[in-house]
């Protein structure tokens, strides 16, 4: 016989089960013309968290792939090179010149077609086929000009730095150190940079080094050729990271100099020394 606890126990077990059943979820894939089920997946709340997460995870790989492997990069914020970035500009001048250009030939061309229909007697003399403006060869100089022009000669004869601002148009030079260090610009345009501890020295635009030679101390001087006749000297190098012939992009690392040691760094156009700061953000 069993007890009256026996029973109650039993009946309890009855109407409150121990066991419950997880939540299971099923996807199928049924014909619609037949209801036949052709595919079905069976899967618990864990699984298809997992499943959701391994997704997310391959799909950002896949992008992350081709942002990285592809020229879709170029156009992420923060990945164009500076050299890259330079060069675009300069090719956006040169076809902005191009343009005017263009735009001078043709109406060149218009005039000359007017002269040929019998609407124009004579050429604009503002405009030449090359888009340059055309001096009135009739006219003569006066005094005063001539004044001006032989004074403006005398004075700019050995200014051999005076086309250094149109041919740096379009370049955009970067700081050869950090902006941590300390600057010291001197009357002749040479820069001297030092810092407490350990001092990186960078290119300052792409280039080609065609100079790595020894100074009266021991230190390291590398020269680097730019285009358009740029030439940045770097002097008191401890170590260098470069050697001669080698091709160096804008902010590339090409030596660093060790306390108390300090950088002298020049700028150079056609044989000219420039001061630095008037083409580089020191």
């Amino acid at each position: 016989m069993k007890s009256t606890d026996d029973i109650k126990k039993a009946v309890e077990r009855r109407t409150h089960p121990s066991y419950k059943n997880p939540a299971r979820f099923r996807l199928d894939f049924i014909k619609e013309n037949t209801f036949n089920r052709l595919w079905s997946v069976r899967m618990t709340r864990m699984r298809v968290v997992l499943v959701s997460l391994a997704f997310i995870m391959a799909f950002g790989a896949l992008v992350w792939m081709v942002i990285v492997f592809t020229p879709l990069r170029h156009f992420v914020p923060g990945t164009l090179r500076g050299d890259l970035r330079a060069q675009y500009l300069e090719t956006a001048l040169r076809l902005d010149s191009l343009e005017e250009a263009a735009r001078a030939n043709e109406a060149y061309l218009s005039s000359v077609l007017a002269i040929m229909r019998g609407e124009a007697d004579t050429i604009p003399s503002t405009f030449e086929p090359a888009g340059i403006p055309v001096a009135d060869s009739l006219a003569k100089a006066s005094d005063a000009e001539r004044r001006f022009v032989s004074r403006y000669l005398e004075e700019e004869r050995f200014n051999l730095s005076v086309l250094a601002p149109i041919a740096a148009e379009g370049m955009i030079f970067a700081t050869p150190v950090p902006s941590t260090a300390t600057v010291n610009t001197g009357g002749d345009g040479t820069v001297t940079v030092s810092a407490p501890g350990v001092l990186p020295a960078s290119a300052v635009y792409r280039g080609t080094v065609t100079s790595v030679a020894f100074d009266a101390d021991g230190r390291t001087v590398v020269t680097v050729q730019h285009p358009n006749d740029f030439v940045s000297v770097y002097s008191g190098l401890s170590d260098v990271f470069v050697v001669k012939g080698a091709k160096v992009a804008a902010g590339q690392r090409i030596g660093h100099v060790s306390p108390p040691a300090v950088l002298t760094f020049e700028l150079w156009h056609n044989g000219a020394l420039l001061p630095p700061h008037e083409y580089i953000a020191l």
